[in-house]
C-alpha cells in the first residue's frame, strides 16, 4: 500500500470543512426529526407493522437509488449546486401535506425527503474527504459523524416535542426550517473550488487487501440493524415505557453517546488498523442492539443505548476512511458506500415488517437484525486476520467461520424461543402488534408449546377481525360500507353484520350518546384538530337511525356519511380472541389491548388502575372473568390556544355537538365482557358522572365504572370494587 500523505487542511480547507457540515447538519436534523414521528403518526392512525416496515423500506428505496446517481453528479459538475440546492428542494417537500393530509401523505414525504437526503450525502461525504489531506481523513469523518450525531439526537427530541399534540403540522414546519437553513448555508459558507475527484499526485493509492465487497457488506449490515431500529424501535420503547419524552431520549441515546465519544475514540485509536477498527465497532453495536431486545427498564436501554454509540464511534470514521482510500473519484465510491448503505437501510424495515407479524413480537425481529448485522461483517473478519493478523488465508476463513457460527447459534435460539416466556408461576407471556397497538398475552397452559401456538393463532385472529372492522380496510366490511354511503346496499361479513347490529343496539339504549355514525368525522385524519365549524358542517350525516339493514345487508342513507366501529370494536375482537383461547387448551389468562383487557378462567387477577393525569396507581382491583376496559382524552389530543386558555381536543367526540366531550376526563368500566365494556367506558366518558350513574342503574346495572372528572375529582358506581 502506498502510504504517502498529503498536508492538512489548510485554511480554505477549513473554510470548506464547516460549510459542508453546517449545510449537512442542518439537512440531517430535518430528516431526523421526521423519521422520529412517522412511527408515532403510524401507530395513532392503527397502521399495521407490516405497513410501517413499508413505508420505511420506500424511504430506503429512495435513498438506495438516490446515492449512486448523487455520486456520479458530484465528480461530472461538482458539489456546490448539489449541496446547496437540495436542502433547499426539500424545505418544499412538507407543503405536499396540504395536498394529502394523512398518513399516506406523511409516507409520500418521507419517500420524497428521502430520495433527495440519498443524493445529498455522498455528495458531502465525498466533498469532505476532497477538502483535506490523507492523515485528516479520521478527524474530518469524525467530525463528520459527530455534526450527524448531533442532527440524529436533536432531531427526535425535537420531533417528540413538536408532536406532542399528536399533530403533524409543527413537525412539517420545522422539516421545511431546517432544510431551508441548510440550503441557505450551502449559499452562503461553500467555497466555488470544492472538489470530489482527488489528483493523481494526492491518491494514497488501493489498500491491498481489503476487497470493497467485505467493506460494502459489513457497511450493509451495520444499515440494516439502523433501518430496523428507526422503523421499530420507538414503537418497542412505547410499548414497553409507554408514551413519553424519555422514550425519545432513549431513542436518541445511541446517536448522543456517538456524538460524544467521537473525539475521544479518535483521539485515543489514532494509528491503529481501520479494518480493525470498522469491525470492533459494529460487533460491539450489534451485540448491543441484540440485549436492546432484552430490556425492560429505563437504565437496560440507556446501557444497550450508549453502548450501540460507542460502537458507532469507533467503526464509522474507521469504515469511512477505508472507503475514500479506495479510489481517487470519491463521488463515485461515496456514491457505491451509501448504495450498499442504502440496501441495509431498505432491508432492516423489511426483515421487521415481516418478522414482526410472523413471531407476534417486536423484540426478537430486533435481535434477529442485530445477528443478521453482525454476520455481515464476517467477511471483513477474514479479511482483517488475512492482512492485519498476518493469518493464512485457510486460518483466516477458519476462524472467521467459527465467529459465523457463534452469531448464528444466539439467532436460532431467539426464534426457538420467540413471542413466549415463561415466568415463575407458571404463566407465559406473549406481547404483539395489533389494531394499532400493543396486546398483551397472559396464558395458563400445559406447555410452552401449546401457548405458543395458541398466541400466534390468537394474533391472527385479531388482525384478520381488525382488517375486517377497520374503516382503514378498504376491502373490510366497514370499509366496503362506507365506500357506498348513499348509494348502494353491502353485504358485510356476518360477525360484522352482528357486530354493527349491537353496535346499533346500545346506540338505542343510550340515546345516541354512543354513535358509530360519528365516523362521518373521526374517519377523517385528525379530526379532533378540525376548527368547530368545519365539524358542525358534517352534523346532518351523524345519526345512528339512517343506518339501515335488511337480511345481512346495510346500508348508508346519506352520502358522505360513515361507520366508526372503534368505541366497541376492540372489545370484541378481544372477545374472540378469548374464545379462540380457551379452545386451543388455554385454561385462563388476560388478553390486554392497549389497555383494555379480559381476564379469564378460574384464576383471580389483579388490575391496576392508573390516573388519567399522574404516572401513579389510582387503585388496585380484583377480578374474575371480567373485562376491564378505559376511555380517556390522553390517547389522542390537540392543544388549542383560545382566548389566552390552553384547550384540549381529543379523539372521543360527543355525536350531540361534534366536539370533544368535556365531562370526563377519563373512565374505567368493569364488565361481564370486554364488547359491553369497550362500548360502556366511551358511553359513559360522554355522559358524565351524573347521568351515567343512572344509565348504568337502568340498563346495565352489573357493569361498574369510576369517573375522572375534569377537577381531577373521582366518582364510582357504589358497585366498583376495590
Amino acid at each position: 500500500m502506498n502510504t504517502r500523505n498529503t498536508p492538512d487542511t489548510g485554511t480554505g480547507g477549513r473554510a470548506a470543512v464547516a460549510g459542508i457540515l453546517t449545510n449537512g447538519s442542518f439537512t440531517a436534523l430535518g430528516v431526523a426529526l421526521f423519521a422520529f414521528v412517522v412511527p408515532l403518526a403510524s401507530l395513532d392512525a392503527r397502521i399495521s407493522g407490516a405497513w410501517l416496515g413499508t413505508a420505511f423500506a420506500g424511504y430506503y428505496l429512495a435513498k438506495l437509488l438516490a446515492a449512486p446517481l448523487g455520486g456520479l453528479l458530484s465528480d461530472r459538475l461538482g458539489p456546490r449546486a448539489l449541496l446547496a440546492g437540495l436542502p433547499a428542494a426539500g424545505a418544499l417537500v412538507p407543503l405536499l401535506h396540504l395536498a394529502v393530509p394523512s398518513v399516506s401523505g406523511l409516507y409520500a414525504i418521507q419517500f420524497l425527503l428521502g430520495f433527495l437526503s440519498g443524493l445529498h450525502r455522498p455528495v458531502a461525504l465525498a466533498a469532505l474527504s476532497g477538502s483535506g489531506g490523507n492523515s485528516s481523513l479520521p478527524r474530518l469523518f469524525a467530525l463528520q459523524a459527530m455534526a450527524f450525531g448531533v442532527a440524529a439526537f436533536f432531531g427526535p427530541l425535537l420531533g417528540g416535542l413538536l408532536y406532542l399534540d399528536r399533530t403533524p403540522g409543527p413537525v412539517l414546519v420545522a422539516v421545511s426550517v431546517c432544510l431551508g437553513l441548510g440550503g441557505v448555508a450551502g449559499v452562503l459558507l461553500l467555497p466555488a473550488g470544492l472538489r470530489t475527484v482527488v489528483p493523481k499526485a494526492e491518491d494514497p493509492g488501493h489498500r491491498q487487501g481489503v476487497p470493497l465487497s467485505a467493506l460494502l457488506l459489513a457497511v450493509a449490515g451495520r444499515t440494516l440493524g439502523i433501518g430496523f431500529l428507526a422503523a421499530f424501535y420507538p414503537i418497542l420503547l412505547a410499548a414497553t415505557l409507554g408514551r413519553g419524552l424519555r422514550v425519545a431520549l432513549l431513542f436518541a441515546a445511541p446517536a448522543l453517546t456517538t456524538t460524544l465519544a467521537l473525539p475521544l475514540a479518535e483521539r485515543m485509536l489514532r494509528g491503529r488498523s481501520s479494518e480493525g477498527l470498522t469491525l470492533t465497532g459494529m460487533l460491539v453495536s450489534a451485540g448491543a442492539m441484540f440485549l436492546t431486545g432484552q430490556a425492560h427498564a429505563d437504565y437496560q436501554f440507556l446501557l444497550a443505548g450508549i453502548a450501540m454509540g460507542l460502537g458507532a464511534a469507533v467503526s464509522v470514521p474507521a469504515s469511512m476512511t477505508l472507503v475514500a482510500t479506495l479510489s481517487p473519484h470519491r463521488g463515485r465510491l461515496f456514491g457505491t458506500a451509501q448504495l450498499a448503505a442504502g440496501t441495509g437501510f431498505l432491508l432492516g424495515p423489511l426483515l421487521g415488517g415481516w418478522l414482526t407479524p410472523v413471531l407476534h413480537d417486536v423484540a426478537a425481529p430486533l435481535q434477529l437484525a442485530a445477528l443478521a448485522g453482525a454476520l455481515c461483517c464476517v467477511p471483513l473478519a477474514a479479511s482483517a486476520l488475512r492482512v492485519r493478523g498476518h493469518f493464512t488465508p485457510l486460518a483466516a476463513r477458519g476462524l472467521a467461520l467459527l465467529l459465523a457460527v457463534g452469531l448464528a447459534a444466539p439467532g436460532l435460539a431467539v426464534l426457538g424461543t420467540s413471542g413466549t416466556t415463561v415466568k415463575h408461576d407458571g404463566l407465559y407471556r406473549h406481547t404483539g402488534v395489533a389494531m394499532g397497538t400493543i396486546v398483551h398475552l397472559t396464558l395458563e397452559a400445559e406447555s410452552r408449546g401449546r401457548a405458543d401456538r395458541a398466541a400466534r393463532r390468537a394474533m391472527d385472529k385479531m388482525r384478520a377481525l381488525q382488517a375486517d372492522y377497520d374503516f382503514r380496510s378498504p376491502d373490510g366490511s366497514i370499509g366496503r360500507i362506507n365506500a357506498a354511503a348513499g348509494r348502494a346496499w353491502v353485504e358485510p361479513t356476518p360477525r360484522a353484520y352482528a357486530l354493527i347490529e349491537r353496535a346499533l343496539a346500545v346506540s338505542r339504549e343510550s340515546g345516541g350518546v354512543f354513535d358509530p355514525t360519528v365516523g362521518a368525522l373521526t374517519t377523517a385524519d385528525f379530526y379532533y384538530a378540525l376548527a368547530p365549524s368545519l365539524a358542525g358542517d358534517r352534523r346532518a350525516l351523524v345519526d345512528y337511525r339512517k343506518v339501515q339493514m335488511k337480511a345481512g345487508r346495510v346500508r348508508l342513507e346519506l352520502p358522505g356519511m360513515a361507520l366508526d366501529m372503534g368505541g366497541i370494536a376492540k372489545g370484541a375482537i378481544i372477545d374472540a380472541t378469548v374464545r379462540l383461547l380457551r379452545k386451543q387448551g388455554v385454561k385462563s389468562g388476560i388478553v390486554e389491548a392497549g389497555g383494555d383487557m379480559y381476564c379469564f378462567g378460574d384464576r383471580e387477577w389483579t388490575v391496576g388502575i392508573r390516573h388519567p393525569r399522574s404516572r401513579e396507581l389510582f387503585a388496585t382491583v380484583k377480578v374474575r372473568k371480567k373485562a376491564v376496559c378505559g376511555s380517556g382524552d390522553y390517547q389522542q389530543f390537540v392543544t388549542i390556544e383560545q382566548d389566552g386558555l390552553a384547550e384540549r381536543r381529543h379523539h372521543i367526540i360527543d355525536p350531540a355537538t361534534l366536539e370533544s366531550a368535556g365531562e370526563s376526563i377519563g373512565t374505567t368500566v368493569i364488565a361481564a365482557d370486554a364488547e359491553l365494556a369497550d362500548a360502556l367506558a366511551t358511553t359513559l366518558f360522554i355522559m358524565g358522572p351524573d347521568r351515567g350513574r343512572d344509565f348504568l342503574r337502568r340498563a346495565h346495572p352489573d357493569a361498574a365504572c369510576v369517573w375522572f372528572d375534569p377537577d381531577r375529582s373521582v366518582a364510582e358506581t357504589d358497585n366498583f370494587p376495590r
